[in-house]
């Protein structure tokens, strides 16, 4: 079989080019030189998203945390998760975080309603909660696909 390079390989050879061939070249071109630069790092945004693009570990959060957000929690199992396609898991990842917004917005109306203590149905969204900590992990998983570089 032949070696062919991966995605990620092609994209790296692209960025090498343009910033050790391409980028000298244009010292003198402020506009081409910095959009050079950008489509470098747009090149590298590229290729963090399809290596992270798979979704399951995300998913696998999500169920590790029982939340019971949406009935899509029992439809997909992790093992049925990964037989979808990647358009397919991005829906199912988007119509639940949809699910977890709107009770989330239930709950802060309810509570700023009523001004009662919380009961055993609600969802437990203190900064020390199940919930927090789930988005804590997405926003972290989003902002290392924009910013390498991003520590928490």
């Amino acid at each position: 079989m032949q070696y062919r390079p991966d995605t990620k390989e092609l994209l790296s050879s692209i960025q090498d080019f343009m910033m050790k061939e391409l980028l000298p070249k244009l010292e003198g071109d402020d506009l081409l030189s910095y959009k050079t630069l950008v489509s470098w790092n747009m090149l590298g945004v590229i290729a963090r998203e399809i290596e992270n693009s798979e979704y399951t570990n995300l998913w696998s959060e999500i169920l590790n945390q029982k939340l019971r957000i949406s009935d899509l929690e029992s439809k997909y199992d992790l093992e049925s998760f990964q037989k979808l396609s990647k358009k397919e898991k991005y829906q199912v990842l988007y119509h639940w975080n949809q699910s977890l917004a709107q009770t989330i917005r239930n709950q802060s109306n309810q509570s700023n309603q009523t001004n009662s203590k919380t009961n055993s149905s609600q969802i437990d969204t203190s900064p020390k909660g199940k919930v927090w900590n789930l988005v804590k992990i997405q926003l972290k998983e989003n902002l290392s696909v924009s910013n390498p570089r991003f520590q928490v």
